[in-house]
């Protein structure tokens, strides 16, 4: 019997995902992401067979939802299979992405891999290894049951591992499926619980391990950072660690730039590039998509608002001139908080500053602005939109205000430097 022997943890690959946010707008990144979650899958499939695993567990989600075309499920099954012919065995628990209700037909697998039942826990023994694998998939989407209640207890003198697709407590914005406790977890005697649904990897508890190896490729801007699999290493019969391996193709970051102490556009802009070149440091040689955040006040401040559209076209430049593969996905310009609503009169300011949290207000703007969006040709949503059309596409009702709170700012400022 083999003792020592690694295995390979992924979950959420979301394969074929709809591309959304900057790779929907603009056709020279969808051209570079569309593609994207299917090489992160065959990164985790390179990474199982380099490193020589045993098996790979999938804990949900291997799919984004319902097929567009067979393409899907014969690239999942492509890839499989490749494991297959590696000798490495492949167990799947679909989650609430690719639960049956959303997923009706499914292709034959390859020989070694492993569909867990969605109504009941079963349990697969590896003799070889000795090793038992449990797990049950979802057959609603919105399952809110506590699964993990119903699980096989663990085998004794086997290694025991456990795959669910489960928010535990809960973790916003994720929906809180499959609930439970890391506490419960923890006590339910198995020796490693293969989690996935929370796209941020993390180790919840070590010995019995609880983990989230997160998302294999980020997908918006809400993903930042590296993304992969967790490579599990057991000696002996017991787990003793857990390592993060990148397998993401795309990554998206966040260049924060403090603007305040700039005393002009160019010293604001070097500040801009500064960051910039930070975030391209964290994405390695990776296509990349940053959201550039400016903490502004004052003159420069209202300058940027009052032609935010030249500004953001200043920073793309910027982006252009440090890589052919670094996008930028939005510009923010946001109040510095010692300064929040400086330049204009106080009674101004104080109606201004009630508008933002007055549901009456709030009601009035989309009121206002509805008719309006529907009166839009079509063809303007294929173009990258200004930031008072997307925050009025998106009734993003306190950045219409601040639109209007800039226009105010930059008409009272007028012949300021």
């Amino acid at each position: 019997m083999r003792r020592d022997f690694t295995f390979v943890h992924a979950a959420d690959i979301h394969l074929d995902s709809p591309l959304t946010g900057l790779a929907a707008r603009n056709p020279d990144f969808s051209a570079v992401v569309r593609g994207a979650t299917r090489r992160a899958f065959a990164n985790i499939v390179d990474l199982a067979i380099g490193e020589g695993a045993a098996f790979v567990i999938i804990a949900g989600d291997l799919y984004d939802g319902a097929w567009k075309d067979q393409a899907t499920g014969q690239y999942a099954v492509a890839q499989l299979a490749r494991l297959s012919r590696a000798g490495i065995r492949s167990f799947i628990a679909f989650g609430n992405h690719d639960a049956e209700s959303r997923i009706s037909r499914h292709l034959t697998p390859p020989p070694g891999v492993h569909i867990f039942d969605n109504r009941r826990c079963e349990t697969k023994v590896l003799d070889d290894l000795g090793v038992a694998i449990h797990g049950r998939g979802y057959r609603e989407a919105a399952t809110t049951e506590n699964l993990a209640a119903s699980y096989c207890p663990p085998l004794a003198g086997l290694t025991n591992i456990a795959v669910l697709h489960t928010a535990l407590e809960g973790h916003p914005p994720h929906a809180p499926y499959a609930p439970c406790t890391v506490g419960q977890l923890v006590g339910h005697g198995h020796d490693y619980w293969a989690l996935g649904h929370v796209h941020e990897p993390s180790v919840r508890w070590e010995h019995p391990f609880v983990v989230y190896p997160g998302n294999a490729q980020g997908r918006h801007v809400r993903e930042t950072g590296a993304k992969g699999a967790m490579l599990v290493h057991v000696r002996d019969g017991a787990i003793t660690s857990v390592d993060p391996r990148v397998c993401d193709d795309v990554r998206w970051a966040r260049a924060e730039v403090d603007a305040r102490p700039a005393r002009d556009m160019g010293e604001l802009l070097q500040g801009v590039g500064a960051a910039l070149r930070e975030a391209l440091r964290d994405v390695a040689d990776r296509p990349a998509a940053a959201r550039v955040i400016l903490k502004a006040r004052g003159p420069l401040r209202r300058r940027l608002l009052a032609d935010a559209d030249w500004f953001e076209g200043e920073v793309r430049a910027q982006a252009a001139t440090l890589s052919e593969t670094l996008w930028i996905e939005q510009v923010r310009i946001e109040a510095g908080e010692d300064t929040p609503w400086s330049g204009l009169p106080p009674e101004l300011a104080a109606i201004l500053a009630g508008a933002e949290g007055d549901e009456d207000c709030a009601r009035a703007i989309r009121a206002a602005v509805s008719p309006l969006m529907e009166k839009l040709p079509r063809d303007l949503d294929e173009a990258e939109p200004a930031p008072l059309l997307r925050a009025a596409r998106e009734g993003d009702i306190a950045a219409i205000i601040a639109s209007a709170r800039a226009v105010v700012e930059a008409r009272l400022g007028e012949g300021e430097v």
